[in-house]
This record gives C-alpha cells, structure tokens and sequence, in this order.
C-alpha cells in the first residue's frame, strides 16, 4: 500500500490551518501600518517568515490527486472566485481593467492572494509522482523527493517566471514536505519527547531574535523580499542563501506548530472554515482601505491605528468564518464536484 496519509480527518492540520488562516489575515491587515510603529514591523516580519510554510505544508497533508477533483473543484474554485472579485474590483474598487491588462488576463491571472489556489492547481499535478516515490523506495523515495523539490524552489530563483509562477516554483518545498512526510508528521505531532520541545525552543528563540533587531533598530526595519519568496534573485533583492535560509525558518516553524498548536480544538474549530476567510478576507481588505478607514484611523495617532485593527481583524475573521458564509462558499466551491452529484445521488 502507498504510504499515504488515513481519510479520518486530523484535528492538528485543522488546528495547523486555522492558526495559518488567522495569521494570513492579521499580515494582510496590519500590511498598510508598516511603518509607523517597529512592534507592526516585528509583527509582520515574523508571522511573513512561517504563514504560508504552514498552509503549505497542511495542504500537502491532506493532498490526493482526482483530474475530477482538479476540475471540478480546484480550477472551479479559482475561476469562480476570480470572476466575483473581478466584478468587485470594477464595481467597488472601481478599477480600469484595460489599463492593467483587460479583463480576460485579470480573469486567469491571480488577484493578489489568490496566487495560492492558483499554485495549488499545478502543485496537485505533481502528487502522484511524490506518492509514487514513497511507495516504491519509501524512506530514501521521501527524502529523495524532498530534496528534488528543495533544489526546484531555489533553482526557480533563477527565472524571472511569466504568467505569476514564480509563487508556484518559490512555495512548492513546503506543499511537498506534506505530501511526502505526512506519516511521519502524524506521528510526531503525538510524541512527548523532550526533542520536541527542544524545537520549540529554538523556533522561539529566532522569532525572538528577529523582532528584537527589528525593535531595537535606530531607523524602522523591514525585510522586503526575503520574507516572501516570489521574484527572481535578480530583481527581488535576496540571494539563493536568502531563500534557503527561508525554507529552514518555515521547516523549522511548521515542525514546532505542528506539536505545539496541534491540540487546539478552537485553531481546529477555525481551520475547518479557511475557504471563505481566505477568499473573502483580502477585498474586503481592499475596500476599507478604498473607503479611507485606514486612513482616518491613522491621523489619530498610533493608538487609534491598533484599535482600530484589534478591532477588524476578528471582526473579518468571524464574519467570514460565521456558519451561512462558510456554507455559502463551501456550497458554490462544491457545486459540480460533491453538491450536484450528491443531489443526483439523493434523487
């Protein structure tokens, strides 16, 4: 048999996802007050440095290939959502399309976050080949995997890629992890072992080292590129050694989460509704900010500003998150892969 994870559903990539879905969101939100104060500085530079190595990596966990699924689902997923924040960037962000490529090129090309179920549609390609590797060769197979898909992600730094893949080559490392090693991560999320918590402190120690230099800083401090991983090392201002000291963060972090985060029923809870939070968090983002909220939070001062997104960040979050949005969105995402057949079936 394939080494392959079990169908029962694992509370800890729940908890993995809702943490990563509550960081995706606070990152994207505090984006606009970078700047003004170094603790947001801190704040973003570490949840940009493990976010999205911890989505990631849950995807690959839970990743199965089904071409009924890539259609119906994934690439349905992508062009309807594509499609509604297309409508909402002309309607309400009032947005000229042919100034930015016309509408068919918005409409295939990934608006901001969306770039992520864009790279998972080419990520579940390459399933069946990992799967393959640990089931023919098993242990040297899954390292032999892992260490393919490492050399891809820091090779692809080497392309200045078209079509906005340079996020599917630069992020591939983590997803595949999951894939490979999502047995063994099973199992290592149960242990009690003193290693572990060895782990979870150096993770600790090198995001406490980093928003310590970025807090203490004489000029305010932030990263840039090297935080997240997306263009050529040519233009995008970091080194092969940038990025690779970026997988052993991520690697290193999504470990660490994986034990300690693991057992959270409330992260679990959350994890289970990431679909509608990530669609819908960033226009709504979009639009506070196109109706100056943020703006008018800031010309009160700092206090205001962080009021102000204590205040909206769980608001979006439990919005998004709230029972009739997420059966919404589950309902439209699931229309031609499990709501119509399961009528049909039904009838």
């Amino acid at each position: 048999m394939p080494n392959t994870p079990n169908t029962a559903r694992r509370g800890y990539i729940d908890a993995m996802k809702g943490l990563g879905i509550f960081c995706v969101v606070i990152g994207h939100f505090i984006e606009y007050n970078r700047g003004t104060a170094p603790a947001i500085n801190a704040l973003f530079t570490c949840i940009y440095l493990f976010h999205m190595a911890l989505f990631c990596t849950a995807s690959g966990l839970v990743a199965k290939f089904s071409l009924r699924k890539l259609i119906g689902q994934q690439l349905w997923l992508y062009l309807i959502s594509q499609a509604g924040i297309l409508a909402f960037r002309v309607v309400a962000l009032k947005e000229n399309l042919a100034e930015q490529g016309g509408a068919w090129f918005n409409l295939m090309m990934p608006w901001r976050h969306m770039w992520y179920l864009y790279a998972l549609i080419f990520w579940s390609l390459t399933v069946p080949l990992l799967h393959l590797l640990t089931r023919f060769l098993k242990g040297p197979g899954r390292w032999l995997g892992f260490a393919a898909a490492v050399a891809l992600g820091l090779a692809g730094g080497l392309v200045e890629w078209p079509f906005s893949l340079g996020r599917v080559f630069s992020f591939y490392p983590f997803f595949a992890f999951g894939v490979l090693f999502a047995a063994p991560l099973d199992q290592w999320q149960k242990k009690h072992h003193p290693a572990n918590w060895v782990l979870v402190a150096a993770a600790a120690g090198i995001y406490g080292s980093i928003a310590w230099r970025i807090l203490t800083a004489p000029e305010p401090f932030y990263e840039g590129a090297r935080i997240f991983q997306t263009d050529s090392y040519a233009v995008g201002g970091y080194t092969v050694g940038d990025r690779a000291l970026f997988y052993l963060i991520g690697f290193l972090s999504t470990l660490a989460i994986c034990y300690l985060a693991g057992r959270s029923k409330a992260l679990a809870s959350l994890g289970r509704r990431t679909l509608p939070v990530y669609i819908l968090h960033m226009p709504l983002y979009a639009l506070l900010v196109q109706l100056g909220c943020y703006e008018a939070a800031g010309q009160r001062g700092l206090a205001a500003a962080v009021t102000w997104l204590v205040f909206i960040i769980p608001a979006v979050v439990s919005l998004c998150a709230s029972a009739p949005v997420n059966a919404a969105v589950n309902a439209v995402a699931n229309l031609w892969y499990k709501t119509l057949p399961g009528l049909v079936r039904r009838s």
